[in-house]
């Protein structure tokens, strides 16, 4: 096949004249690529430097997203999202109070249905300073759930608004229990700034748990495993209140007084805002009376 192209163009380009850059010229380009070069290094420290953080985070976020995974195949997805919102919400209290304190923490690790967890890179100083810091949680958290209950009562009635109800009784629900005063709960490191003999009721109130829901039939071994280590931490108190008397000692009366007010307030709060949605609940015949009574 012939090449219908042939002829349109010359066998040979001429030569191409070599033309001199000016020194100005130059100095321009230099620039630029000095300019160029300098918006990458930008980029690259912007960028980076939000690459380090989600790399920091990455622990979190893992956690986070399986936790939700779990609880969404329980609870199903909005309720699960909702329950890991409040959790959350809980945690942050926790980490602004110990922010408050001067304390540096670490992000949380979420533990499906057992919660979430924050570590403390540098330990309290006394009592009250972990005190402070264990009431956050619950303090926030309570808020959080009073947040999300009030926005359901401003709702029209429907799906939405009861499964907002149902999120705000869970969120009260969990942080009434994390007021159990006996460590690992919040309760515990509130109430040993107050005497360290507190712990010992905790394992009396877990105890009375423990036999009450195997009397219903309800038995867990979660609340057995809680038992355990509660039993664990409050040997340990007491360890740690012979080695170190001036840990509780250090604190004054009138701050276990505030302590004291501040654990019956968040007791009163939890426990009136679950009987508030409860209540919602049985209004809406979500759950029935007898349900709540057994």
């Amino acid at each position: 096949m012939s090449d219908p192209y042939a002829g349109s163009y010359p066998a040979s380009f001429p030569d191409t004249p070599t033309q001199t850059r000016s020194p100005r010229a130059a100095q321009r380009d230099r620039r630029g690529i000095a300019g160029g070069l300098a918006a990458i290094g930008l980029s690259i420290a912007k960028y980076g430097a939000l690459l380090f953080k989600v790399g920091k985070l990455g622990p979190t976020l893992i956690s986070m997203a399986i936790s939700l995974v779990l609880l969404a195949q329980i609870y199903g997805l909005a309720f699960g999202a909702g329950v890991l919102l409040l959790i959350a919400v809980h945690e942050s209290g926790h980490m602004l109070f110990a922010k408050y304190e001067r304390l540096p923490v670490s992000a949380p690790i979420f533990l499906g249905f057992f919660g979430a967890v924050i570590g403390l890179k540098s330990p309290p100083k006394d009592a009250r300073q972990e005190a402070v810091v264990a009431i956050g949680g619950p303090v926030v958290g309570s808020l959080g759930a009073l947040a999300v209950y009030l926005l359901a009562l401003s709702m029209p009635e429907g799906h939405t608004r009861l499964v907002l109800i149902a999120i705000a009784y869970f969120g009260f629900f969990i942080n009434l229990f994390n007021l159990v005063p006996v460590v690992p709960f919040d309760g515990g490191r509130v109430a040993s700034a107050l005497s360290v003999y507190a712990n010992i009721v905790g394992l009396v109130i877990m105890a009375a748990l423990l036999v009450f829901s195997a009397a219903a039939h309800l038995s867990s071994p979660f609340l057995f495993i809680l038992l355990i280590l509660g039993a664990y931490s409050t040997y340990k108190r007491f360890q740690t209140a012979r080695a170190n008397p001036q840990y509780l000692a250090s604190v004054p009366r009138r701050t276990r007084s505030y302590i004291a007010l501040a654990y019956v307030a968040m007791l009163a709060l939890t426990a009136l805002g679950m009987g508030a949605t409860h209540a919602s609940l049985v209004d809406h015949n979500v759950v029935s009376v007898s349900d709540s009574s057994q």
